[in-house]
């Protein structure tokens, strides 16, 4: 699709950049817009009242235009929980205070439509006219501002969105507040002027221009005309989707549930006729029956059925072994939101290392002489396999992200503690973090969006304040540029591996990343420290007998003879080492010369399964080299492919790793460089 942008947008045309564009609609709730709302009760005049309420047409076409041109749609509400607590009593006073006869009923009294800007009030809702599809993001707020005490920055960057176009009301309240807070965010935000509206027509004109004034200064604002005429030039007939493979990536699917005549029941059919092939089927430990995946889902007769789906509708995938799959609130809120769990794929069970040897009809999906990578190579065979959409795993220093990169697939480690991890069993609780594995950055992504924030029960679990926030370059890594380093030591690498590297840096380097030095020994000494501390951890929750395969046996061996000859005291030495350390490889991301991440391979090399079986200790402590210590420092890292090597067109794959909370950020560089 060729760019898109609102000419006639003022102080100068204002771009709407493909899958990074998003229509924010602040607080078209009843409470504002229908008589007997909040907003009723306090206006002065009946025909300021209508004014106000008339942006819902505008708005509503404006809403339309923007998912046909396939933009972002996210939508507000304010308002707060029962008991007001999130309520300061400034925001609920001031004005019965400064004028008791005309505001007699404050947030939180008895309206007509229920308790006044209360959660779970009939007027707190959305209008119809209006209504969220159910794909669509809802931000509950507190405040005028959509960003105070919310998780909106975060569910901005982790789809990648970086412009935004706002409408809603009021103009001089929120919808202003939400504008600037935008600004400071480093978002380029346009107001659509006939579609939002307030309750002083002066202070409306004035803040209509505010918007646009000193040449930008704050940013844009236009009508919604050439939004709906841009709309207007998109095709909205369906093709049609013939028998036989089809593309099942997330993206793909969602688009063809909604275009064509493709099914759930479709899609289904040809995954379990690829499970039922025995090179397929011997990397799950449990398979759920097809009738039973499908009967949670409506099936749709036509294309107007399924107009409103919840986001994951008919997109297939499988989770590790280690998940609990009645239980996991992730699978839930999945299985919620319309996917479908196709089964369990098998671990390495004694979740030592990274090599998963000990089952030999497990093998890379490229050769068989060659190893899957482990101890989680189930999620990544699945994915290569085409046997689902996406998959879910576990990561412990890279016991996921190796499989995905052995794989040719995208493993994304998410930041420790941005997604529920209840009711999985894991082998080092302190570092193991959910690991996403898809076909593109993009799918992966779309994973992480929906399923985000922050889960009560989880002890693991990181508040949405607590995350990091750093500004946004609106120019994308390509236009903006970004800052990286590379491991000073690669001498483990083999020759097909220094080659695909150095051919990817070059890559980075042409798409707007500059090269910078760091100190490494604060990597290097901390893979150091982090082999054996998680050791004794594997130990400590393992519940593994001895493998009866003798290659496994020996790691099992040596992880055993480690965590035994470790003191306590040295454990809380060297953990309260790994937090100095963490601290300094941080600073390295800090202010104007710092980096925003680290590119490294995956691995230093992929061995056979006569390599590990001749050495099997040290190719498992080789081949985490790059990836144990994201985890320990609580890192987020995406491996992905970078190019092949050989006359079986081995993938070779690279990490791209970042601090934890800066998820987004890594995924817009990794999803240029892809």
């Amino acid at each position: 699709m060729a760019p898109l942008s609102l000419v006639t947008a003022k102080p100068c045309p204002f771009a709407l950049p493909e899958n990074r564009t998003a229509l924010v609609v602040i607080d078209m709730q009843k409470d504002f817009l229908l008589k007997n709302g909040y907003g009723y009760l306090q206006c002065p005049s009946e025909e300021v009242f209508e004014q106000v309420s008339s942006v819902i047409e505008p708005t509503a076409k404006a809403i339309a235009a923007a998912r046909k041109l396939g933009l972002h749609v996210i939508h507000t509400r304010e308002g707060h929980v029962s008991d007001l607590s999130d309520c300061p009593p400034t925001k609920r006073l001031r004005q019965a205070t400064a004028n008791p006869d005309r505001h007699k009923l404050v947030i939180g009294t008895d309206g007509p439509m229920g308790r006044l800007l209360v959660r779970g009030s009939d007027g707190h809702d959305i209008v119809d006219e209006v209504k969220p599809l159910r794909d669509e993001p809802v931000l509950d707020k507190p405040g005028k501002g959509s960003f105070y005490n919310t998780d909106f920055h975060q569910m901005l960057v982790s789809r990648g969105i970086t412009h935004i176009l706002l409408a809603g009301v009021t103009t001089e309240c929120c919808v202003a507040t939400t504008f600037r807070e935008a600004n400071d965010h480093g978002f380029e935000c346009c107001v659509l002027t006939d579609c939002t509206g307030g309750f002083d027509g002066t202070i409306v004109s004035a803040t209509m221009d505010l918007f646009c004034a000193y040449d930008g200064l704050l940013g844009y604002n236009c009508s919604s005309k050439p939004l709906l005429e841009l709309a207007a030039t998109v095709s909205s007939i369906p093709p049609s989707v013939g028998d036989g493979v089809f593309d099942i990536s997330v993206a793909s699917l969602r688009s063809a549930y909604r275009t064509t005549n493709l099914t759930p029941a479709k899609v289904m059919e040809y995954i379990y006729e690829q499970i039922a092939k025995p090179e397929s089927a011997v990397i799950f430990s449990k398979v759920i029956d097809r009738e039973d995946a499908l009967k949670a889902l409506p099936e749709p007769a036509i294309v107007a059925d399924v107009a409103d789906m919840p986001y994951f509708y008919g997109i297939p995938f499988t989770v590790s072994e280690n998940f609990d799959i009645e239980n996991s609130k992730l699978i839930k809120d999945l299985l919620a939101s319309g996917a479908i769990l196709i089964g369990s794929t098998k671990i390495e069970y004694t979740g030592v290392g990274v090599i998963g040897v000990s089952n030999p009809e497990i093998t890379s999906e490229y050769s068989d002489e060659y190893i899957a990578g482990g101890y989680s190579y189930g999620p990544a065979l699945a994915i290569a396999k085409g046997l689902g959409s996406f998959a879910l795993g576990l990561d412990t220093d890279g016991s996921a992200r190796i499989p995905a990169a052995f794989s040719g697939v995208v493993g994304y480690n998410v930041s420790k503690g941005l997604l529920p991890s209840d009711n999985i069993a894991k082998f080092c609780p302190s570092v193991d973090s959910v690991t996403i594995i898809a076909t593109t950055v993009p799918d992966a992504r779309a994973v992480f969006a929906e399923l985000r924030g922050q889960d009560l029960t989880d002890p693991y679990s990181v508040p949405d304040r607590v995350i990091p926030i750093k500004s946004v370059d609106y120019r994308g890594p390509k236009d903006g540029g970004f800052r990286f380093a590379v491991p000073d030591d690669l001498s483990l690498l083999s020759s097909d591996y220094k080659t695909g590297f150095a051919a990817f840096i070059e890559k980075a380097e042409s798409l707007g990343g500059t090269m910078v030095d760091i100190d490494w020994s604060v990597v290097t000494k901390a893979s150091k420290l982090v082999g054996p501390l998680l050791d004794v951890e594997r130990v400590a929750f393992s519940t593994a007998s001895t493998s009866a395969d003798p290659v496994v046996a020996k790691v099992q061996e040596a992880v055993n003879a480690t965590a035994a000859g470790m003191p306590a005291f040295k454990v809380f030495q060297d953990m309260d080492a790994l937090r100095l350390l963490k601290t300094e490889l941080y600073m390295s991301f800090e202010g104007a010369a710092g980096i925003d991440v680290i590119i490294s391979p995956a691995a230093p090399y992929h061995p056979t399964f006569a390599d590990v079986a001749a050495n099997p200790v040290d190719v498992n402590g080789d081949l985490s080299i790059f990836t144990k210590h994201t985890n320990a420092f609580d890192m987020c890292a995406v491996t992905l492919k970078a190019n092949e090597y050989g006359p079986l067109k081995l993938p070779f794959g690279v990490m791209i790793s970042a601090p934890m909370g800066m998820d987004g950020r890594m995924l817009d560089i990794a999803q240029a460089l892809a």
